[in-house]
């Protein structure tokens, strides 16, 4: 096996060089890392990094401690753990205990030997006997332990308001006579569940039959539920497998009623019809501690605290599976566009059918008949639901939609599910409010992050501009990396072109082109609100943009999607566009980067906002079936089914979604650029400005310019004379 010291001889440079580009850290020249990497290659050199960790003294490993691991919700906090320490090139130590103490005991000291950064348990233990000592970071979950360590971290969910809920809302399901199934009532989560069902229960005189035994007994004890001469009509169990032995149990008692079930379980996608879920986030309790770690616990072990910490965290509650009927049938009809969201919608549309008994005709059409088929709704309109994109709410939204009545406490419970950030701009008109948003989307920057990591290319584009190569923050930077993987500006480069233009439409021209004015300047209006585009902000955006153009090839693309696929074939380090086009890029099985792309805000930190808004049509006589569906459409359950299947529901809840995360993990970096994402320009003494049509007048003069048709002083000065006919007066 060839060491340091034999690549040092070979390569002739020193054993201090190679451990350097080897362990990728140091001041070595872009030539000797190319040189000390074939070296290494060819003499067949593996680094021993468990040496490596040891000789650093501590392990970038994380022990992790579990009574099972085939339990759902334990097999989900090791997943959310993963997936985040995974990203930082940190290794998980995982142990199973079967709920034993000696086992845990032999578990922990395992874990101490491995010299670990932290250990992850859900302890079994009542007491620290020992073995959880101060100078190892412990976090606690979900079960505390009497004399956990100064330094410890105790991390759970609210159970006895969990219990309390389920409680309560088994009594509004008008049930009397309950089993709780309970799970070993020594540990802290499981009494503090049992306690808050039982106190709710007792307060309102329902009768509660304990049945208490470990995972070992579930099957045993269901069987003693349903063989139970009381006629139970409701059974709380305390996990998913609990409510799973109960079905199993029921179909070798098929005579026998079988109780409607409430249980505590991991939050997950899909409808179980036969149990009510009140769930808790266990991916989201593993990514927590994750990123405590890392902070705190790992890449900076100072910054530890000294004492203990207690962390609990939010409940997700029910997972809502259906609303009251209608009572009537009835049918809507809705105008989308075409697009990821309306077919998952559509898919689910036959759920909402049975449970109300409202039929939903669904018309999709292409963007371009969209804008002219909304257009039509302002004098008359045969459709209920009308979804229309959010840049024409000034022009439109007010003379499309019913606006909403906010004391309604339909309207203000649909309020409470969407994010926030996005109410403004996708909702209102003149401070009141006409839709919800929908398939909400933002550009965001997507990029390479293979070359951004590594270590040769960090060397030469460092040798070449004096700084570290870093996602882009500014749009000079931008077209300065950009320029460095172009390969006609550098021979070296992995790619072809640095970056994707697309001006081949005026809509397409002028989404690509106002971010880098928004970097420059806030506004287009001057003091006496009218538009004025002939500023020096715009020239340098505009000089920028063609800056741009020359690191992004020839092509002239009528639609995003045409140059989403060229960065699919690997052919572009970086790429922005609206976030509803990563899929194509992350998930296609034809894209050659696949699990080679990143992402983050554009440079400038101006996004423009894009997707569309719903809202119920002026001329509808069926607001109270148009109301019920949109509370379908925005409940979580359903939004995030949509969301699973590819599309987006602007519920709040989306991000809390561990499964829709690892399926589509750009939608977190999504949501936070909704805050600084915009698309509306507004002037109180501008009535007239419509944001669709100057788009139009901006994204031709740009569109021009890129093409060589026009130059930039003629081209700007042409569209200011259209700015001046249709919003000065």
């Amino acid at each position: 096996m060839p060491t340091i010291k034999d690549i040092a001889a070979k390569a002739g440079v020193s054993h201090g060089t190679v451990s350097n580009v080897l362990n990728k850290r140091g001041n070595v020249s872009a030539e000797k890392i190319q040189l000390v990497e074939r070296i290494a290659k060819e003499m067949g050199y593996k680094m021993n990094v468990q040496a490596q960790q040891l000789r650093a003294g501590t392990a970038r490993r994380v022990c992790v401690i579990v009574p099972k691991i085939s339990l759902k919700c334990y097999n989900d906090l090791y997943t959310g753990l993963e997936q985040v320490l995974r990203e930082h090139d940190i290794s998980i130590e995982l142990i199973s205990t079967n709920n034993l103490e000696r086992d845990e005991e032999k578990a922990v000291k395992k874990a101490l030997s491995l010299n670990p950064m932290a250990v992850v348990v859900v302890s079994s233990l009542l007491k620290n006997r020992g073995v959880f000592t101060p100078d190892t970071r412990f976090f606690f979950a979900e079960r505390k332990v009497k004399g956990m360590p100064e330094n410890s971290v105790y991390i759970s969910f609210g159970f006895e308001q969990a219990g309390r809920d389920i409680a309560l809302k088994c009594i509004g399901d008008g049930h009397q006579n309950v089993a709780l199934l309970c799970e070993n009532s020594i540990y802290s989560n499981n009494k503090s569940f049992m306690n808050g069902v039982v106190d709710v229960l007792e307060d309102d005189n329902c009768s509660c039959k304990l049945f208490p035994g470990d995972d070992s007994m579930w099957f045993n004890k269901a069987f003693d539920i349903l063989g139970s001469k009381e006629e139970f009509d409701a059974v709380i169990a305390m996990s998913q497998e609990d409510a799973d032995y109960l079905k199993a149990a029921h179909q070798y008692n098929p005579d026998k009623t079988m109780p409607v079930i409430y249980a505590l379980t991991s939050k997950s996608i899909g409808i179980d019809p036969d149990v009510c879920r009140y769930e808790l986030n266990y991916k989201l309790m593993g990514r927590n501690i994750a990123g405590q770690i890392i902070h705190a616990g790992g890449e900076d072990a100072e910054a530890a605290p000294a004492k203990k910490q207690q962390i609990i965290m939010e409940n997700d509650g029910f997972y809502e599976k259906s609303l009251p009927s209608a009572g009537k049938k009835e049918s809507i009809c809705f105008l989308t566009i075409q697009n990821l969201t309306s077919k998952a919608i559509g898919m689910l549309l036959p759920s909402f059918t049975r449970e109300t008994g409202i039929e939903v005709n669904m018309i999709e059409v292409s963007y371009d008949e969209h804008y002219k088929m909304a257009q039509t709704c302002v004098q008359n309109s045969p459709y209920d639901l009308v979804r229309i994109d959010m840049a024409w709410m000034t022009e439109l939204g007010d003379k499309i939609y019913r606006p909403f009545d906010g004391s309604s406490s339909s309207v203000q419970w649909l309020r409470q599910q969407i994010l926030p950030s996005l109410s403004e701009n996708y909702s209102m008109v003149h401070g009141i409010q006409y839709a919800f948003p929908l398939d909400a989307c933002v550009q965001m920057l997507f990029y390479r992050k293979d070359l951004f990591e590594d270590e040769l290319i960090k060397r030469e584009f460092f040798e070449k501009y004096k700084r570290r190569l870093e996602i882009p923050k500014t749009f000079e930077e931008y077209n300065e990396v950009a320029r460095f993987f172009t390969r006609k500006e550098n021979p070296d480069s992995r790619t072809r072109y640095g970056a994707v233009t697309s001006y081949g439409r005026t809509f397409l021209a002028a989404c690509d082109f106002l971010p880098r004015f928004r970097e420059l300047k806030k506004d287009i209006f001057d003091a006496r609100g009218n538009v004025n585009i002939l500023i020096p902000e715009m020239k340098q955006a505009v000089r920028n943009y063609l800056d741009t153009c020359r690191y992004a090839g020839s092509a002239v693309y009528q639609w995003w999607g045409e140059p989403t696929r060229q960065f699919s074939e690997g052919s572009t380090a970086m790429h922005i566009v609206f976030s509803n086009y990563a899929s194509e890029m992350i998930h296609n099985p034809e894209s050659k980067v696949v699990g080679r792309i990143a992402y983050d805000t554009v440079p400038g930190g101006q996004p423009l906002s894009g997707g569309g808004s719903v809202g119920i049509s002026r001329f509808s006589k069926k607001y109270d079936a148009c109301m019920s569906f949109l509370q379908w459409l925005y409940r979580k359950d359903i939004a995030e089914t949509i969301t699973y299947l590819g599309g987006y529901v602007c519920n709040r809840q989306i991000s809390r979604n561990m499964d829709i995360l690892e399926r589509y993990p750009w939608l977190e970096n999504m949501e936070k650029s909704f805050e600084p994402g915009w698309r509306l320009y507004k002037h109180d003494r501008n009535p007239d400005f419509n944001e669709f049509l100057f788009e139009d007048i901006l994204g031709k003069a740009i569109r021009s310019i890129a093409s060589g048709i026009e130059g930039m002083d003629d081209a700007l000065e042409k569209a200011q004379a259209e700015c001046e006919q249709a919003f000065n007066r």
